[in-house]
């Protein structure tokens, strides 16, 4: 409107009639829904809700609601005044649309400064493992580790992500003894040269003795879900956090794969978990959300996942995704082993940008930053 010299205040008026929004609200009362739908029909919006919601023969209702964001403003004002628990529902509709338009996040932390988008940030996979899936072995030298994540970082990677715990399908457990004595020593290395790092764990001793190290971000798998004592490790240090989405633990997480609506479960377990995370001090403006490639995820789950991708910046968080080499990209492709996969991770990272992901986990980080940066120059984001 703009370019063809439209009016400032014509532009005012008219592009919130431009914009467009569908916004899911789950669980619903009868009485709830029915408000809803007659609010937002009535001002020429749409919404979808349960067949029995009409007649109250459903306990629950979801509710599909559909509309620019001239008619959600509407909407939005008529039900701050509706009792019955709308009021609510409109300040979470208000939430879900500022968060989709959000593009540069200021992680709030005691360690380092860390502003994440408008350009995709690249964190750097250091697996200091025998068993990893990909790498596994290849690193337990501190030595080798060391040369991998200045070779890493040289390449382009914003941050190092360290883990002395595989966490890939079938593997079994390490003992926090042993899995600091993987990590310490190279957590300590790499911070003397002034790099970020993430510790990779969902053991709080861990956590905490990788931060004494030098580590700047907690990166844990579980959400704080396996051990809820790493909560008071990242509180009380100030840390930025990465919640994963993950069924189960890495040895069973493959054992079941089905969902009955896969993109609810997930979005609602990590909305729980942010909401958890806040509860117990840990600041909201320091996390980062990542729906899990590849952990407990069918491949249609996976693809499903990175189709949809841009649906979690509504959490408010920015987000990650994990595609790097990961089963489902060999078995779409039908290549063998993880060297095999680099092509296929490579539009996995592009797609997962162009979806909405704000940071790529990737073990080949000169690939990924090159391809993150074509997809963000497309973007017109640099």
């Amino acid at each position: 409107m703009e370019k063809i010299g439209v009016d400032p205040s014509g532009v005012r008026i008219m592009a919130p009639k431009q914009l467009h929004y569908n916004l899911k609200l789950e669980g619903l009362k009868p009485v709830q829904a029915n408000i809803l739908k007659q609010d937002m029909l009535s001002i020429g919006g749409e919404a979808a809700v349960a067949r029995g919601a009409a007649s109250c023969s459903v306990a629950f209702s979801d509710a599909l609601v559909s509309g620019t964001q001239r008619q959600f403003d509407t909407l939005i004002d008529k039900l701050r005044g509706q009792s019955l628990g709308l009021g609510e529902a409109a300040q979470a509709m208000r939430r879900a649309i500022e968060n989709r338009a959000l593009s540069v996040y200021e992680l709030k932390s005691n360690r380092c400064a860390l502003t994440i988008g408008p350009a995709t940030l690249i964190m750097g996979i250091l697996n200091v493992t025998p068993d990893s899936f990909s790498d596994g072995g290849r690193f337990m030298d501190p030595g080798k580790a060391l040369e991998r994540a200045l070779e890493m970082s040289s390449d382009g990677a914003d941050w190092i992500d360290i883990g002395g715990e595989s966490t890939r399908p079938g593997a079994e457990p390490v003992d926090a003894a042993e899995e600091m004595k993987r990590v310490v020593p190279v957590i300590e290395a790499l911070a003397k040269r002034g790099l970020i790092v993430s510790i990779d764990t969902t053991k709080p001793s861990v956590a905490e003795a990788a931060i004494g190290a030098g580590a700047s971000i907690v990166n844990d798998v579980s959400a704080l879900s396996l051990d809820p004592a790493m909560a008071g490790v990242v509180a009380r240090h100030g840390v930025p956090l990465i919640l994963m989405h993950m069924r189960g633990t890495p040895k069973t997480m493959q054992l079941d794969t089905a969902y009955g609506d896969l993109m609810s479960e997930v979005y609602g377990y990590l909305h729980s978990r942010l909401e958890f995370a806040a509860q117990m001090g840990i600041d909201p403006e320091s996390i980062i959300v990542d729906p899990g490639l590849g952990f407990g995820k069918s491949v249609e789950g996976n693809l499903e996942l990175l189709r949809r991708l841009r649906e979690f910046k509504s959490l408010g968080a920015p987000v990650l995704a994990g595609p790097s080499r990961k089963s489902f990209i060999g078995k779409t492709l039908n290549t063998a082993g993880p060297d095999e996969r680099l092509a296929g991770t490579i539009a996995a990272c592009v797609l997962a940008v162009a979806n909405g992901a704000a940071i790529l986990r990737v073990h080949d980080v000169k690939e990924a930053r090159r391809a993150a940066a074509i997809a963000d120059a497309v973007a017109g984001r640099v």
